[in-house]
């Protein structure tokens, strides 16, 4: 915007020359004197009874310092598996030694002895009676017999007169409902709004569908990776690859019981995340037991490999939908019913299950999800966690619906969507937001209403919303004699945040932004800040670094006041100077002399503090539309144009965002094309680049990025999260587009060539 000298305009990031250079320090670099190297001891079935660990043999081994087990563990929190192993690659045992040869060799002449049980890797299996239980108490009701049993539940409790005729009716009809049992199930949620029967029996047309995707690797190009030192104090370092070291130091605490104040995590520059290392702790607690144990520094990095087996995913998931809408293309209703790979323990997306509703006003919506036990790791997060997954399968729905009444999908979606004010299907009404603007720019931006297509040729649009995180954090702003400013926080930049936060107190202070310098404190040092992720950094730390930049203005102008002797009123700001507004002769001081004079003040050096809590978010939404071209014989997709928009409220720094714009929708055409996690009864079965296919720059279509602004009323100069919404209609965008090209409509992902041939032939889902 034209009234900003810094923000809105496109820099290059802080930490650009210290990346390419190779000066950043990863986890893989740190090394320390005495160093050990640790090593897992993985369970090689994915479900088993752990009948006996013998270490004998491993621990006579030169150079072995130290093999741990559960018993190590004194909170009993459950570090490595004891009884049981639930997934194959199931950490048992952690061993350190000198080398890391010898360290894997130690771990290979671990004898485990198991007793090998029936395994389940399919969620939809894995809800059936017949399927081996993981866990006690894992048995829940379906959406129909859950409404029965908690009418029965209240009749029960009511003595005040006679109910035995309606609990007898009630019990009738839960018998039978009897296959409405589900089992390992990990977590449930439920939604509802209007009346879904209602809605449908209004309805002209009612669609339904079984939608299914598949896990995904976030496939960051550094693997976990943990380095421990622990004192004969009992004060334990951490060196961690984390997007949230605040949470490395509680989970450390939490799971060891040692005071918070003995831990300390030193973040170092990370190599990918995508949400895969928000919390996440691999490496961290084995690395401390063994450093505890050794009295020496320990390193644990994971293969790629073992990032496979036993790294946090993004979850698969099966999403069973039915909508309903009037002739003239008005939606009045959907049901949704999901169930998600949760793994070996509680988890997975199943709150993102909501967004069924999308943008859209359902008056009538019933939303059901279940997170379900498989033998399988657990899950993480992945760039807007379980939106992807559920955008899929309702823009795909509403494709098909506008097809099958003729409608255009744009102007469908641009006649149900809410805007503010409107009632939120089980949810509060509609703030401020940017829904149809956003769409409009990118059907505009490709010319939609004149395109064109060719034989084998199709276009797809789909949309997908977000809305930011929001979090504590703390920060501080200070003033060198130089007249330049520096930052110090201890939040991690993993998409240019750094360079946002630069921006934002360069403006408020009239600096260039080469004079505002940006440091990052480990947990002993700088203030709380919230983890990285959920596309809460610039929202958060954003805000804290604008009132920390507003603290050290009014510090200036107070010390300015002083030395010129005038009042606050009469000064402003401007290039690193404080000047009067109106005086004859003008009169100034610059930022460097001001510092220098508040060495010998009674205030003290020129900090200002930045302290934000929360504040309410805004809802975003990107828009993508494709045009491909099918390959009928050989199945393969080309895209031959690829636009996506995304309401971004303000762009701080416009390349950043545009980058974030065509990384998140890189990844969305990854999954719908390519990749997936792969399963047999024994375990992941593509553990690793040679079988796990990522696009490479051939595959990739080029993006064309269209950034709309609708201002968040709580967000740093309007700004809204940038990280998550990008690769949230990607999914849905491809295969409408395939759909439209060869008039079949592909329910499961990956759409990979042999799959398109199958549904191309009559074969495929």
């Amino acid at each position: 915007m034209s009234e900003y000298t810094v923000l809105g305009k496109s820099v290059p990031r802080v930490d650009a020359l210290e990346k390419v250079t190779g000066a950043a320090q990863y986890g893989g670099d740190v090394h320390l004197p005495g160093m050990l190297h640790g090593k897992f001891i993985r369970s090689k079935h994915a479900h088993a009874k752990i009948l006996n660990i013998d270490t004998s043999e491993a621990e006579k081994l030169p150079g072995v310092r130290a093999i741990i087990t559960q018993d190590d563990v004194e909170s009993g929190r459950r570090v490595f598996a004891t009884d049981k192993v639930l997934y194959l690659g199931e950490p048992i045992a952690a061993v350190a030694a000198t080398d890391p040869d010898v360290a894997e060799e130690a771990a290979d002449l671990v004898k485990i002895e198991y007793e090998v049980l029936p395994a389940v890797q399919d969620v939809m299996e894995a809800i059936q009676p017949e399927a081996p239980h993981l866990h006690s108490d894992d048995t829940k009701d379906g959406p129909a017999r859950r409404v029965l049993r908690t009418e029965l539940r209240k009749l029960e409790r009511d003595d005040s007169q006679d109910h035995s005729a309606r609990i007898a009716e009630l019990n009738a009809q839960m018998e039978e409902l009897a296959d409405e049992v589900y089992y390992n199930v990990s977590a449930e949620t439920h939604s509802d709004a209007g009346d879904v029967e209602q809605g449908f029996a209004e309805s002209d047309l009612v669609v339904e569908d079984t939608y299914v995707i598949p896990r995904v690797h976030q496939t960051y190009m550094e693997p976990h990776v943990s380095v421990a030192d622990v004192e004969s104090t009992g004060k334990v370092t951490v060196w961690a690859s984390t997007q949230g070291p605040f949470a490395i130091r509680s989970g450390i605490a939490g799971t060891l019981g040692i005071p918070l104040n003995q831990i300390n995590v030193i973040a170092t520059t990370m190599g990918g995340g995508f949400g895969g290392r928000f919390g996440v702790a691999l490496t961290h607690v084995p690395a401390v037991l063994l450093s505890q144990k050794t009295g020496r520094p320990v390193k644990i990095q994971m293969t790629r490999e073992e990032e496979f087996t036993d790294g946090r995913p993004a979850p698969g998931c099966v999403i069973k939908l039915k909508t309903g809408v009037k002739n003239d293309g008005t939606i009045l209703a959907r049901e949704g019913l999901a169930f998600w790979d949760s793994g070996s323990v509680s988890g997975a997306s199943i709150g993102s299950t909501i967004r069924l509703r999308g943008v859209y006003k359902f008056p009538h919506l019933k939303v059901d999800a279940y997170g379900v036990y498989t033998n399988k790791s657990g899950t993480a997060a992945y760039r807007a966690p379980g939106t992807p997954q559920v955008a899929f399968a309702g823009e795909s729905q509403l494709d098909d619906i506008a097809r099958k009444l003729n409608l255009d999908p744009v102007e469908f979606r641009l006649k149900n969507m809410r805007v503010e004010g409107d009632p939120v299907p089980a949810g509060p009404n509609e703030p401020k937001v940017g829904y149809k603007e956003t769409l409009q720019a990118v059907a505009d931006a490709v010319d939609w209403k004149n395109r064109t297509k060719g034989p084998n040729q199709g276009w797809g649009v789909a949309i997908g919303d977000w809305t930011n995180g929001c979090g504590p954090g703390g920060m501080f702003v200070s003033i060198h004699e130089d007249g330049s400013a520096r930052i110090f926080h201890g939040s991690m930049d993993i998409t240019g945040t750094d360079t946002a936060l630069a921006q934002i107190v360069a403006e408020i202070l009239t600096l260039p932004y080469d004079e505002v310098t940006i440091s990052r404190g480990d947990t002993n040092s700088a203030p709380y800040a919230t983890g990285s992720g959920g596309s809460v950094v610039t929202f958060t730390m954003g805000n804290t670094a604008k009132l920390a930049a507003e603290d050290t203005r009014r510090r200036l102008l107070e010390l300015a006041a002083e030395r010129l002797n005038t009042d606050v009123e009469s000064l402003e700001l401007k290039d690193g100077q404080v000047s009067t507004i109106v005086a004859d002769p003008p009169k100034s001081i610059g930022f460097g002399e001001l510092a220098a004079y508040s060495l010998s003040t009674t205030g003290g050096p020129i900090v200002g503090k930045g302290s934000f809590a929360r504040k309410p978010s805004t809802p975003a939404l990107a828009a993508q539309i494709a045009k491909v071209e099918i390959d009928p014989e050989t199945g393969r997709i080309k895209v031959l144009k690829m636009a996506s928009s995304q309401d971004v409220g303000f762009a701080i720094n416009p390349m950043a965002v545009e980058g974030q714009i065509e990384g998140g929708t890189v990844q969305g055409y990854a999954w719908a094309t390519m990749e997936e996690m792969q399963y047999d009864e024994g375990g992941n079965v593509n553990p690793g680049f040679v079988d796990y296919r990522v696009p490479t720059t051939a595959d990739l279509p080029t993006v064309q990025s269209v950034i709309v602004e609708v201002e968040a009323p709580d967000g740093p100069f309007g700004a809204k999260g940038v990280g998550e919404p990008p690769i949230t209609p990607t999914l849905a965008t491809m295969a409408n587009a395939v759909a439209d090209a060869v008039d079949i409509r592909i329910t499961e992902l990956p759409m990979k060539p042999e799959k398109v041939v199958d549904a191309l032939h009559g074969n495929g889902k």
